[in-house]
This record gives C-alpha cells, sequence and structure tokens, in this order.
C-alpha cells in the first residue's frame, strides 16, 4: 500500500477512519465558512512569510510587529469572516465541527480570560497581547479542522516554510561575515547567525521544521512515483533535495543544541509512523534522507574553518558543554528553580498570562532568600529573562495548577490516542504522521526554549495538531454532541467579535507604535514629543511602553533645563513602570538615579531586587559594589 492512497473516495475514506477515532465529515456543507481561495492565501501568507520580515527602522518596535503582522492579521480576517457566516447560517448549513479537543481548548482560553477577575494584572497590555496569540492559535486550529486542506496545498505550505528558511540561511551566511550592508531587508545584526528570526534558538527551531518538511515532501513525492527509478528525474524532487541539504546546513551552522535534537525526536516519531503502518519503502527513503541531514553535519564540522564561520568550534564546545555540565542544564537550573518560586506565589491561578516576566526579579529574590547556600554556586548567577527557557514552566507559572492540569490532561489523551493507533497498526493518513512528527518537534524544543511565544512558529502546531486530529480523534462524543443550532450561532457571533476586536487592538497598537517612533525617532520640539507619547497611551497595546518613554522624556527635561519637577516626574514615571514591570534595565537605571540624588530609602528598596551581597548601602546612602 502507498503512502498516499489515489483514487479514494470520500465515503471509502470516511468508512477507513471511523473506528475509535470517530467518523470524519468530508462531505461539503451547503454554504461554506468562507471562499476556500482567501483560506488558501491567507494561510500561506501566515505560514511561509513572517520568519522572513520584520519592522524596520521606520517603527519604534524594529521586529515584533510587522511579524505579528503578517502572521495574525490574515487568521483575523479569516474568523472574522468564518464568524460571520456562522451566526447567519449555524452549524448545520455551514458543516461546522467544534471536537472535543476544540472544546478543551476553548475551556483553556475561557480560563486565562478570566485570570484578571481572580488575579491582579501588573500589565494588562502585555496580557492582552498574550491572549490574542493564544486565540490565533485556536482560530489556525478550527479553522483547519473546518477547512479542506488537499495535498497539493499541504505540499505548498510545506515548500514555503522550506524557501523561507534557506533564504534565512541565505542571510545568517552574510550576517555572520558582515556582508549584509546594502540589504536593508536584513535584519542588521552582523556577526549573528540568525536570518531574519532575530534569535538564535528560534533559527534553529526553523531550520528543523524546514528539515523535517523536507523529508516529507520527499515520501510525498516518492509516493506519486510510478516507478522509484525515475523519482530522481523529476525537477522538483532534486529542488527539493537542494532545499534539504541548504537547510541542513544552516541547521547544524546554527549550533542550537534543543532543535537539533528535536528534530532526531520528530524524526523516531515519523519512522515510527511509518514502520507500524507498513510503509517499508518510505522508511526506507526516510532512513536515506535522515543520513543526508548527518553528512552535512561532517561537512560543517569538517569545513567550518575552512569557510571562515567558525560554526564547527561553537556546535562542538555547545555539545562538549552538555557532556561536562549536565546539572546546569544550558545555564537554565536557575532560571528554572526561580520560576519555581514565581509559580508559588499564586499556585492554582497562576501569575497571569504574559505576566512571568514582570514576576521573574521577585522570584529570584525569593529564591536566593530562601536558598543562600546557592550564593556562591556559579550556577546561580543573578540575572533577569523574559522566559522560563521552558514552555511547560512558564505555563504552570502562569496559568497556575488549574492551567496545567487541562493542558495535561488534553496532551496525555492525544498521547493515548497516537500510542494506540500505533500499537494497533491503524492506517494513519500521511498527513497525520506529519502532524505528530512536527508535534512532538515543538514539543521537545518547548521543553528548553519558547516556541509557543514566536507566533510565526506556533501556527504550525495548529496546524499539525489539525491535521493530525481529524484521524485520532474523534470528530464527536456523546459527552460534546450538541444538535442546538442557537449555541453555534452564538459561538460564531463572539469568534467574529474578538477577531473585529483584534483587529482594532493592532491597528491601535501600530498607530501607537508610529507615534513613538516620532517622538523619539524624528527631530521635534519636546511639547510635539510630550504630545506623540500621550496620544501612543490611548491605545492599550502601547500604553505601557508609552510610559516608560514619557519618563524617560521628563529626564531629558530635567538635564537639558535643569528643572527639579522634571527630574522628580521623570524618576515617578520611570518608578512606577518599574513596579508594574520589573526589568534589570529599569532597576539599574532607577538605581542610578536614586544614587545621584542619595535617596537611601529608594536604593533599598531597589537592592532588595539584587543579588544579596552584589550592592550594599552606606549610612551616607551610597552603594558599595561587592
Amino acid at each position: 500500500m502507498k503512502l498516499f492512497e489515489k483514487n479514494t473516495s470520500p465515503q471509502q475514506k470516511q468508512e477507513k477512519f471511523k473506528g475509535n477515532a470517530g467518523t470524519i465529515k468530508l462531505s461539503p456543507g451547503n454554504i461554506p465558512l468562507m471562499p476556500k481561495w482567501m483560506f488558501y492565501i491567507a494561510f500561506f501568507i501566515t505560514f511561509s512569510i513572517p520568519n522572513l520580515v520584520f519592522s524596520g527602522r521606520s517603527w519604534y518596535d524594529t521586529l515584533h510587529i510587522m511579524k505579528w503582522f503578517v502572521a495574525m492579521i490574515p487568521i483575523a480576517l479569516l474568523a472574522l469572516v468564518a464568524g460571520v457566516q456562522l451566526l447567519r447560517y449555524g452549524a448545520r448549513r455551514t458543516n461546522f465541527t467544534l471536537d472535543p479537543f476544540a472544546g478543551v481548548w476553548l475551556i483553556l482560553i475561557l480560563l486565562i480570560t478570566a485570570q484578571p477577575l481572580m488575579i491582579k494584572i501588573p500589565s494588562l497590555s502585555g496580557y492582552v497581547k498574550e491572549w490574542f496569540f493564544f486565540a490565533t492559535l485556536f482560530a489556525v486550529y478550527v479553522l483547519t479542522y473546518n477547512m479542506p486542506i488537499s495535498k497539493q496545498f499541504h505540499r505548498a505550505l510545506l515548500w514555503g516554510s522550506s524557501v523561507n528558511a534557506a533564504v534565512n540561511i541565505l542571510f545568517a551566511e552574510l550576517l555572520i561575515r558582515s556582508l549584509n550592508k546594502g540589504f536593508p531587508f536584513i535584519l542588521d545584526v552582523p556577526g549573528n547567525y540568525i536570518g531574519n528570526t532575530a534569535q538564535q534558538e528560534m533559527f534553529g527551531l526553523w531550520t528543523a521544521m524546514a528539515v523535517l518538511n523536507c523529508i516529507y515532501l520527499h515520501l510525498s513525492y516518492m509516493d506519486d512515483a510510478e516507478e522509484e527509478r525515475g523519482l530522481l528525474k523529476k525537477p522538483v524532487v532534486l529542488l527539493n533535495l537542494f532545499f534539504l541539504a541548504v537547510n541542513s546546513w544552516g541547521l547544524w551552522s546554527s549550533t542550537t543544541r534543543g532543535a537539533i535534537l528535536s528534530l532526531i525526536v520528530a524524526f523516531a516519531v515519523l519512522i515510527a509512523g511509518l514502520w507500524r503502518t507498513g510503509e517499508g519503502r518510505a522508511l526506507k527513503r526516510a532512513s536515506k534522507l535522515f543520513g543526508v541531514v548527518f553528512l552535512l553535519l561532517v561537512i560543517v564540522l569538517a569545513g567550518g574553518s575552512m569557510l571562515g564561520t567558525g560554526r564547527n568550534i561553537a556546535l562542538v564546545s555547545k555539545m562538549k558543554d552538555m557532556v561536562e555540565n549536565p546539572t546546569s542544564i544550558g545555564n537554565r537550573i536557575s532560571i528554572w528553580r526561580t520560576s519555581w518560586e514565581v509559580f508559588l506565589q499564586k499556585p492554582m491561578t497562576g501569575v497571569g498570562l504574559g505576566q512571568y516576566k514582570w514576576h521573574f526579579l521577585d522570584g529570584q529574590r525569593i529564591m536566593f532568600a530562601k536558598h543562600p547556600e546557592l550564593l556562591n554556586n556559579p550556577e546561580y548567577e543573578w540575572q533577569y529573562t523574559y522566559w522560563a527557557h521552558s514552555e511547560y514552566i512558564q505555563w504552570l507559572c502562569e496559568t497556575g495548577l488549574i492551567g496545567a492540569i487541562l493542558l495535561g490532561l488534553l496532551g496525555l489523551w492525544w498521547l493515548y490516542r497516537l500510542m494506540s493507533a500505533l500499537i494497533k497498526n491503524e492506517k494513519l493518513p500521511p498527513e497525520c504522521i506529519w502532524g505528530a512528527a512536527m508535534l512532538f518537534l515543538l514539543w521537545f524544543d518547548a521543553l528548553f526554549s519558547r516556541p509557543y511565544h514566536r507566533i510565526e512558529n506556533a501556527v504550525w502546531m495548529s496546524l499539525a495538531f489539525a491535521m493530525a486530529n481529524k484521524a485520532l480523534l474523534p470528530s464527536v462524543t456523546k459527552w460534546t454532541k450538541m444538535n442546538n443550532d442557537f449555541v453555534f450561532k452564538c459561538f460564531g457571533g463572539l469568534m467574529a467579535g474578538v477577531s473585529l476586536y483584534g483587529l482594532i487592538f493592532m491597528y491601535g497598537g501600530m498607530q501607537g507604535d508610529q507615534l513613538m517612533y516620532k517622538a523619539l525617532a524624528q527631530p521635534s520640539t519636546i511639547q510635539q514629543k510630550h504630545d506623540e507619547l500621550k496620544g501612543a497611551e490611548k491605545y492599550l497595546m502601547a500604553r505601557d511602553e508609552a510610559r516608560e518613554q514619557m519618563g524617560y522624556l521628563y529626564l531629558n527635561v530635567a538635564q537639558a533645563q535643569k528643572n527639579p519637577d522634571a527630574f522628580v516626574n521623570g524618576m515617578t514615571e520611570l518608578y512606577l513602570s518599574f513596579k508594574k514591570r520589573p526589568t534589570s534595565k529599569l532597576l539599574f537605571e532607577l538605581v542610578g538615579l536614586a544614587k545621584q540624588i542619595h535617596n537611601k530609602e529608594l536604593l533599598e528598596d531597589l537592592a532588595t531586587y539584587l543579588k544579596p551581597g552584589m550592592f550594599g548601602i552606606s549610612a551616607d546612602g551610597e552603594i558599595i559594589s561587592e
């Protein structure tokens, strides 16, 4: 039997995947949720472009805001159209399904939506941004589950990721050699092997995902071939093998240990899926392709010095560190120990979605106070980070035991169904096997990194879930069966309303970002800068940053005009910003200002956030270094 069966009728497919996984609805409804062309264009943009774009110097946020726009706006528009259609025509006429997996996901959304009613959210702006990230992933899942994705379109998405990764590798090769000058579309970070992903761990993850997609594409084309011997005569197959080689080179050159190990795990899942479905020919071909990936490792190690990048040395050094210092877990042990203290602050409800970063300094202060024996341990240096460097730990901190248990049960149910299908030799469709491999790649990487906080990568998790769940999980159970069309119409109205508000929220954020850019990067009077920052404050997405920048503006005025009132206003704004969003940058700036005015009380307050013994305070309010 081939991996991709041809000429199979919808009725045959429906019967084939009935069993324990439940019947999949394959026949279209009377009214489509949206035009197919709109769905395809929007998905291709979301899945193929964001990792290549960045905001640029004409924005206050020079990196993220345009990535968010390209990744999230197409999905928001689709959800708006689908919500309106569902509101008008209901689930029966649109053939809409909210499967049990999506139902639990919806409960999680409701849980985090209720967080502001249960706990104090320090940064409402950060909370709402993270909420829309999470809602976007839910929308991608629901839309994928309810819209037909052909084999050809699935291939197109995989090709988009492959080409995107290869172009990023080209950018990275230019950056590492400081040859990016004259290319304004390349992120201006010479000396860094990151392309336009802007972060090494995310660059490594993106190339690993692309390598997996290249392997799967080859298996797909292999199944199309009448004879395997003629496979390499197809230009599209040769082109895919070329991109496999390029993306493998980029993966090894990234020296990202988490991504490399994640690809190995994903490949093991792919192999298990092919083996248990009896695809011996595909299994053999996949193994050969993975051999190509490791051949590139040899080339990177042997040729790195000749090419002058030094990536071979960096890779060997990181692998050596894993063996020699396993207890540090890549210098994460201190962060995870601090994260435990963050969790203990609100163990049931969590500290709030998107709020982990604003509780880190408090958690670190508590950690050192509880464990003074760690003060001289080199693995526990004082530091600051926005992320827990483990999505599971961060989710536990932000949503508490309630959110962690719900998510854990959902994951265990999915894993049970996958293992059950493999043990019983169920003939899983190839898209399901791809989805399982992609999910394991992301899940393993999430143990040590933050793939779910980069929306351009996290959307692939939703796509993989939806394509796998159509075969693995039931579309309806006796506990979730609902025939009341009014409820679905209400859900459609809610989906449309949330999507519309999301578009407005994003528009406001972009407006606020531009106002901050004008205030800080363009020449204007003090009054104009003040008015522009006040204007940015009106937009929730930009409010926190605008208030902080207002503090700096006051301090600049105080310095230029020798105005003590402006100095007090500036310090007040920055202190309030620090109490809302404590960061190491603000901490040390406030320490410097407090030292400047000999404010002993403020110094003592700020010093509690530092590592005990790092600084002392003399009787006259001076800071004494360790």
